[in-house]
Formats: structure tokens, sequence, C-alpha cells
């Protein structure tokens, strides 16, 4: 096993492995074989969570830990977790990422915490054949899916394709570095917090990143920060 990983490691590693182009549909076909979250709709981050565990279990990643109510996705030499962000047109706003507790209450057990994430762009469903396909490929609709109907709530567009462009990475060493990283507005508190589930209980607040100051940030050591990005080939 290698010695020491860092976020900008894992980063390195992930965009050598990782095709440039991502279908849909061989993607979800994929997870479906897996049996691995097949069903959502948000396929891209799946399967890049899917591809990213695969790859870094050969040198030896494990499952993540659990604080309270969440489970980070991997354990290798610090707790990381994936996820995938679109690029939009105007790419200033903040994304979700993780409860904020969990996050917060991994740090303070002196876990070193970090997000990789895949950026890229995305190709849309523009005819409908791509959520027809998956709805075929679920088969019997969910209750979700029944009272979303009832009540007409409205269908997201679905995403076909993605096109990766870079896998950006963040790593935090400690309590004061997340601090730092908030106060340097790379990271956002609160996000969703006022928002409601649909059983009307209160969501918890996530944290959210600005990939715009996230790529640009430039941090000491001294600040327990460290952030950046591996462009694709």
């Amino acid at each position: 096993m290698t010695s020491h990983i860092s976020a900008q490691s894992i980063a390195q590693i992930l965009v050598k492995s990782l095709p440039r182009h991502w279908d849909g549909k061989a993607c979800v076909e994929e997870l479906k074989q897996a049996d691995y979250h097949w069903r959502q709709m948000e396929w891209i981050g799946w399967w890049f969570e899917y591809r990213a565990l695969n790859t870094l279990r050969q040198i030896g990643a494990q499952p993540g830990p659990e604080f309270g109510a969440v489970k980070f996705d991997c354990r290798l030499h610090g707790v990381w977790d994936f996820k995938a962000h679109t690029l939009a047109d105007n790419d200033r706003t903040y994304a979700y990422l993780n409860d904020e507790q969990a996050v917060d209450a991994c740090l303070c057990s002196g876990e070193r915490f970090g997000w990789i994430v895949a950026v890229g762009r995305a190709t849309y469903d523009t005819t409908g054949d791509f959520k027809r396909w998956h709805d075929e490929l679920k088969g019997a609709e969910s209750e979700y899916v029944k009272a979303g109907r009832a009540i007409g709530r409205r269908s997201r567009r679905r995403k076909s394709a993605f096109e990766l462009i870079e896998v950006a990475w963040l790593e935090i060493g400690s309590v004061k570095g997340m601090e730092h990283a908030v106060e340097s507005q790379i990271l956002r508190r609160g996000l969703q917090a006022a928002q409601r589930n649909s059983d009307g209980s209160p969501r918890r607040a996530k944290y959210g990143f600005s990939y715009s100051r996230w790529k640009l940030y430039s941090g000491s050591a001294a600040a327990e920060v460290k952030s950046g990005v591996e462009r694709v080939d």
C-alpha cells in the first residue's frame, strides 16, 4: 500500500483511469450489473463514486466511516467523499456537498477529510429517449414517482452523457482548516437548511463549494487547506 495518500494523489490516479466520455446508458448498465444505485436519476455522481472506489481498492481503500446518519465513501490515509459537478455557463453558485455535522464530527475525530469532484459538461436528454429507456429498465414506478405525478411535480431534465474535463480536489486537515476554508469562501455553510423533506421535516444543513473559487484557491500549509484540479489529457 502507498505510504501516504493525499486528495491530490487520488485525483491524479482517477484522471488517469477514467474515460473522458461517459455514455449514460452504458454507465447505468454497468451500475445495474453491480447492483449499485442504478435506479438513481443522477447517474453521473453514482458512476463516478463506483469507479473511484473500485480503482482505489487496488491500493488499499476501505469503505468510509459513519458519523451519525452519514457514511462517507472512502477511507485511505484520510476520509474522502466523491462528487460530480456539471459546469454551467455562469458557474458561480455553490453546489451541495455533505452534511455539515457529519463532516465536522469527522474532523473533530482527528481525521483528514477531503472531496474529490469529477467536473465536466453534460449532454441533456432533449428528446426524452434516455428517460424512457431508464424508466423501462427500472420497471414498476416507485411510490415517490407516483406521488409526484399526483401533485403535479415537474420531472427534472435528465443527463444522457457527460464529458469529463478535470478532477477537482480539496483537502482539509483539521477543524481550524475548515474554518479557514469557510472564511476564504471556497466552502459555504447552511446549504438547504431552509428546505424541507417530502414529509415536512427540515433538511439538515450541508456544506457547499464554489467551483470557481476552489479552482483558483492557493492556501498555505499552515492553514491546513489544500486545493487544486487535475486536468484530463
